[in-house]
């Protein structure tokens, strides 16, 4: 017979209600864990991690304007210090540059190099792969109700707009 794990035990005496609230806490953290895990591998070959990938394809998107290191720092949720060296990173590589905002000399604007064009549309089909790999064992119908709830839960906790 097999024990009960330590969340298991520690959830025991919570109402079902809460209980559920943090198991599914604690899936989606172990979960996003993983998957990051396995898109690093599959950009390992490439001598990428996961969030140079995602900072790539951001800083791709430039139809509307160019991507600062501000909004980049934003959607990675990740710290100016944090932003800085992965840009330096990029830049070592010659994936990426910076250079002053048209509007803003003050500020900072980033663009892809002609290298880094060329290495997001080589290494794009590997994350992709990875990515439905790690969706594999739910089925893609799943998949798109994981989806909606997620969104759903992430709506949820985005703060309220002052009027």
């Amino acid at each position: 017979m097999t024990s009960p794990s330590r969340l298991d035990r520690l959830l025991a005496d919570r109402p079902a209600e809460l209980a559920d609230a943090i198991a599914a806490s604690r899936m989606v953290f172990r979960v996003a864990h993983l998957l990051e895990a396995r898109v690093d591998a599959a950009l390992a070959p490439f001598e990428l991690s996961m969030r140079e990938y995602l900072a790539l394809v951001l800083i791709a998107d430039d139809a509307v304007e160019p991507l600062r290191p501000s909004d980049l720092s934003t959607t990675l949720d990740a710290t100016r210090v944090q932003v800085t060296r992965l840009l330096d990173g990029l830049e070592r590589k010659a994936l990426v540059q910076r250079s002053p905002a048209k509007e803003d000399r003050r500020a900072l604007q980033l663009a892809l190099t002609k290298a880094g064009s060329r290495r997001l549309k080589e290494i794009a089909p590997a994350v992709h792969a990875a990515y439905q790999e790690g969706w594999s064992a739910v089925g893609p119908k799943a998949t798109a109700t994981a989806l909606k709830v997620l969104r759903t839960v992430h709506a949820g906790l985005l703060p309220e707009e002052a009027p």
